[in-house]
């Protein structure tokens, strides 16, 4: 068996989203939610890279490191 770590930090604002706080509540959330959405392909893309190789996730999770918050996966190929 083969086991590869993958992770990737992302700042506190970039989840939240990086247009900082707007008068007009429904504008932030609607680019709140695109800003998600981005985050959470390139995350996917992060880990479809290593599918495509063969790996599968065994292990994820996420911890708080400073001001960021880094996703991380175990994967394994057999």
């Amino acid at each position: 068996m083969e086991y590869k770590m993958v992770y990737k930090a992302y700042s506190h604002a970039q989840l939240i989203g990086r247009q900082g706080a707007m008068r007009d509540q429904e504008d932030y959330q609607e680019r709140s939610v695109l800003q998600y959405s981005e985050e959470a392909q390139n995350w996917s893309d992060i880990l479809n890279a290593s599918a495509s190789e063969g790996f599968t996730v065994k292990n994820s999770g996420a911890f708080p490191l400073a001001d960021s918050i880094v996703f991380w996966s175990l994967l394994e190929k057999q």
